[in-house]
């Protein structure tokens, strides 16, 4: 299986409706234990938001982290590889890397006429938070997700 629709209903303030995402099931065990109070983003992940995007060489880039990278789409495989080089971001809860995840996927489905997609992934102690916009014959993560076994993923692709 390649990883399954999984529709999170919390009841936070910000979690109150449902959001749909292809997860695997190391993911699963760790959004039935998520506390919904980690969903508040912190003042850093809200001004990643504020400061936009940039585009580079084809590329969508966060500004935040496009001004202080040195590093040339070169060194990467792909444009979709470069994307998700410079374009991520550790978060501490799991809470809150969904919600930026969310967040940010909007952010780009205002600003960009193109599908995205964002990837978390979580170890059971940090996030990871990237994205990449959605190129044929490229592609950052395996389609089967249940092949990370170390770590929990999920997938919120363009609507």
């Amino acid at each position: 299986m390649t990883g399954q629709i999984f529709k999170v209903v919390e009841r936070s303030n910000l979690w109150h409706h449902e959001r749909t995402m292809r997860t695997n099931q190391n993911m699963r065990r760790y959004l039935s234990h998520l506390q919904t109070h980690d969903s508040v983003l912190s003042p850093e992940l809200s001004s990643v938001l504020v400061a936009g995007f940039v585009e580079k060489e084809g590329c969508v880039l966060l500004a935040s982290e496009a001004r202080d990278s040195v590093a040339a789409p070169a060194v990467t495989k792909d444009e979709t590889g470069y994307e998700c080089f410079i374009n991520h971001l550790h978060v501490k809860s799991l809470g809150e890397a969904l919600e930026f995840a969310q967040r940010l996927k909007k952010a780009l489905a205002e600003r960009f006429g193109v599908a995205f997609v964002v990837i978390v992934s979580f170890s059971g102690r940090e996030a990871i938070v990237r994205f990449h916009k959605l190129r044929a014959g490229q592609t950052w993560l395996n389609e089967n997700l249940e092949g990370y076994l170390e770590e929990g993923i999920a997938v919120l692709d363009s609507d």
